[in-house]
């Protein structure tokens, strides 16, 4: 009678140490993940920290000047003045129905348009 409890008591302690065995395997797994995890984290918090000091860097007042100014005549840019701003009534808005054309004439023949560029506003040198 006791042959058959002590196999089954030693049958009990090794499945219960398989078990645990197995928890402590899946817990040292997530454990390793979670330190993964967590390096690729920081890792990714000091590229996007590197980044905003470059794009600090690359949006410097002073930067941005000499770029206008190196590029003024090639991109035929202009500088910004008030009077540049259109009326909401310029703004060509998309007809709503399909079987209405939008109007093109006044598109076409460049009316009712802001200039873009020193060309077009006849500031060109």
């Amino acid at each position: 009678m006791k042959s058959p409890i002590y196999v089954l008591a030693i049958a009990l302690v090794v499945g219960v140490a398989f078990w645990a065995y197995q928890v402590n395997y899946r817990t040292k797994s997530a454990l390793e993940q979670v330190a993964t995890l967590q390096r690729e984290i920081a890792a990714e918090r000091e590229a996007i920290s590197v980044l905003r000091v470059e794009w600090a860097w690359l949006n410097r007042p002073e930067r941005l000047e000499a770029l206008v100014e190196l590029h003024l005549a090639t991109l035929g840019l202009m500088p910004l003045h008030p009077d540049h701003f259109g009326e909401l009534r310029m703004v060509a808005y998309p007809v709503h129905d399909i079987f209405v054309p939008a109007p093109t004439r006044a598109v076409a023949l460049g009316e009712g348009r802001l200039p873009m560029t020193l060309q077009e506003a006849g500031l060109a040198q």
